[in-house]
């Protein structure tokens, strides 16, 4: 029998598309390459798969943000009995009532609650209502709409106090939102990234290795943010440092996450976490306007994301002495936690296939017995 041996044509030899070196992973990147085999199929899904982004966005920003009302906010109350009565009646209103107009003014200082209204017995003054911008301007501005309320039906005036206000380089209250949305974006694009150029975690070398490039970049990513916000927009009440930290914390603990999930499914899985954060993460940290303003599915899922505790930790530290820290610190130590646990797991999963394969191989290997030809 004749065996015939072909041998496959070189690279050199094969017809290629003038600009196939600007399509492959190393190529030229000043030339937008041959473009799709299937070009009119994959223009028709691309162009769905942007549009259902978009719409996604467009739908969950405006749905959080377009329509600010109070929901489940926290006030403490203090006064008058039958108006007291009388708030409880409202369902949006979370009632904690307190002895004093000071217990009231602890209360919200210590982040007990979003605000308080003290309430004047009949005929005996007006309305005092205490309220904290820092922990979202829209709350307070719908706190201060609750003593007004209340004020007008006693027939009396309402005087509003700010015990947390804004900086007048960020009256909005926007700046700390926009710190912790990029702190977040950038972690998880570069927990992503990061995983395309050092490849897959599947050594304890590698583990350290991603994790020390994961925490290094956090702490550029958070110094370069508090930088800008502090010296080029001078919206920092507090030192830098301690907004430093909650940021870096906060690259940490998101980008810790998404590196698990890649690493378990892939850059696709990353790529959707990232997308989950962006489109419903941001939203539900309240931005600007503050989570009790929020309708009860973005305040649900402020309990699931991240970002809703990042910027209530920002807020406790810029605003309110460091009240009420141990919370969100813990829910982002959950997030990096997590995130190593995963990491773990797919090493783990990923090192018993390989020794099964190992094995399968070792059980399937047939040793020939020499001939030899007389």
């Amino acid at each position: 029998m004749t065996h015939v041996t072909e041998t496959a044509p070189r690279r050199g030899e094969v017809p290629q598309h003038p600009e196939f070196e600007a399509a492959v992973a190393g190529g030229s990147l000043d030339s937008e390459g041959p473009g799709s085999a299937h070009r009119y199929r994959n223009l028709v899904l691309g162009g769905i798969a942007i549009l259902l982004l978009a719409m996604a966005m467009l739908t969950s920003y405006s749905s959080a943000f377009g329509n600010p009302t109070p929901n489940n906010v926290q006030l403490a109350v203090t006064g008058d009995a039958d108006a007291i009565v009388a708030l409880e009646q409202q369902g949006s209103l979370d009632l904690t009532v307190v002895a004093s107009a000071r217990q009231a003014r602890a209360a919200v200082l210590d982040r007990d609650v979003d605000g308080a209204v003290v309430l004047p017995a009949p005929g005996k003054g007006g309305v005092t209502t205490y309220i904290a911008s820092g922990g979202g301007r829209g709350l307070g501005q719908a706190i201060s709409g609750v003593g007004d309320s209340i004020a007008a039906k006693l027939q009396t005036t309402n005087t509003a106090t700010d015990l947390a206000p804004l900086p007048k380089k960020d009256p909005v209250g926007s700046v700390e939102f926009y710190a912790i949305l990029f702190a977040g974006l950038g972690a998880a694009l570069g927990a992503t990234v990061f995983g395309r150029i050092l490849g897959t975690v599947d050594t304890a070398t590698k583990f350290v290795e991603r994790s020390v490039v994961l925490v290094l970049y956090a702490g550029l990513l958070a110094g370069l943010i508090t930088l800008w916000i502090d010296s080029g927009l001078g919206a920092v009440t507090v030192g830098p440092w301690a907004v430093f930290g909650v940021l870096w914390l906060t690259g940490v603990a998101i980008g810790g996450a998404v590196t698990g999930v890649a690493a378990l499914g892939g850059t696709i899985a990353a790529l959707a976490m990232t997308l989950a954060l962006v489109i419903l993460g941001n939203t539900s940290s309240g931005g600007p306007l503050g989570i009790h303003v929020l309708n009860d599915f973005f305040q649900t899922l402020s309990y699931v994301f991240p970002q809703g505790d990042a910027l209530d930790l920002l807020r406790s530290v810029q605003y309110f002495d460091g009240a009420a820290v141990a919370v969100p610190i813990i829910r982002l130590g959950i997030w990096a936690g997590a995130g190593i646990l995963l990491t773990l797991t797919a090493m783990l999963i990923r090192t018993r296939r390989e020794a099964a394969a190992r094995s399968g191989a070792g059980r399937g290997t047939v040793v020939l017995p020499s001939t030899s030809s007389s």
